[in-house]
C-alpha cells in the first residue's frame, strides 16, 4: 500500500518528510514530491504549491507518478465553527468550492458542471483520523471544508461564506481541488487540517504565529493515521 500525502506549503510537509527514510525527490511544475517510508509505510509526500491550480497540477501528477492507494490532504485551515480554536483539528466529511458559481445554469453554489457539488472523503478515512486525534488527546471536528483562491479575513468575507454554506467548518485554498482531482481518478481521499486561524478581522496576524502549531499536530494526526494503515 501506498499514501499519497498532499501539504501546500513547505511548513505542512516538512515534520512529515523528516520522518522519511532517504526519500527520492522529484522536482516538477513547480510541485515537489518526495518518495519513501515513514516506518513500514510507503508514502509519495507532495508539496504543491498554494491554491487551486497549484492543487490541481500536483495531485494529477502525484497520483500519475506515484500511484497512491490513498490520498491525505494536511495543513493549516481557518476555522469557522464556533468549536474550533487554533490547534483544533477539522477532518472532512465533504469539501466544496466557495468561489465558484454557476448558479445561472442551474447547478448549486460551489459546483463546478460535470462534478458533485460537494466531494465526500472515504468514510473508514474519516472514521480513523476523527479515533486518533481523539487519542492524541486533540479537539476534533468533523465537517464541510470549502475552499478558494483567497484568504478569507474580514467580517464580509466571512459572512458571504457562512450565507453560501451555513454548515462550513473551516475554509482553505487546496482541498476542493485536491478533492476533484481524486474524484476524477476514483482514489479515496481525507483531509486532516489543523486551525491555524480562527476567521476574523485579524486573521492574517493569527496565520502566521500559528501556523508552526497547526502543522505540528496535523501532522500528528497523519503520522498516527499512517500506523494504523500500515
Amino acid at each position: 500500500m501506498k499514501i499519497g500525502i498532499i501539504g501546500a506549503m513547505a511548513q505542512e510537509v516538512d515534520i512529515l518528510r523528516s520522518y522519511m527514510q532517504e526519500p527520492k525527490t522529484t522536482e516538477i511544475a513547480g510541485c515537489t514530491i518526495y518518495e519513501g517510508k515513514i516506518n513500514n509505510t510507503n508514502v509519495a509526500l507532495l508539496q504543491s504549491g498554494i491554491g487551486k491550480t497549484a492543487a490541481a497540477i500536483g495531485t494529477t501528477l502525484l497520483l500519475q507518478l506515484t500511484k497512491p492507494d490513498m490520498v491525505i490532504n494536511t495543513g493549516s485551515a481557518g476555522g469557522l465553527d464556533s468549536n474550533l480554536n487554533v490547534g483544533d483539528i477539522v477532518i472532512s466529511t465533504e469539501v466544496r468550492y466557495h468561489d465558484v458559481d454557476v448558479t445561472a445554469f442551474g447547478y448549486e453554489k460551489g459546483q463546478l458542471p460535470a462534478n458533485p457539488a460537494a466531494f465526500l472523503p472515504d468514510a473508514q478515512l474519516v472514521e480513523l483520523a476523527t479515533k486518533e486525534s481523539q487519542r492524541a488527546g486533540l479537539n476534533a471536528v468533523s465537517g464541510l471544508i470549502c475552499s478558494g483562491d483567497l484568504f478569507v479575513n474580514g467580517a464580509d468575507a466571512i459572512n458571504k461564506i457562512r450565507t453560501d454554506f451555513p454548515t462550513v467548518a473551516a475554509v482553505e485554498m487546496e482541498a476542493a481541488s485536491i478533492a476533484q482531482v481524486c474524484h476524477a481518478f476514483g482514489v479515496p481521499f481525507v483531509v486532516i487540517r489543523a486551525i491555524s486561524d480562527v476567521a476574523d478581522k485579524a486573521s492574517h496576524l493569527s496565520f502566521d504565529e500559528f501556523l508552526p502549531l497547526a502543522a505540528e499536530k496535523s501532522s500528528t494526526v497523519v503520522l498516527a493515521v499512517l500506523n494504523c494503515l500500515d
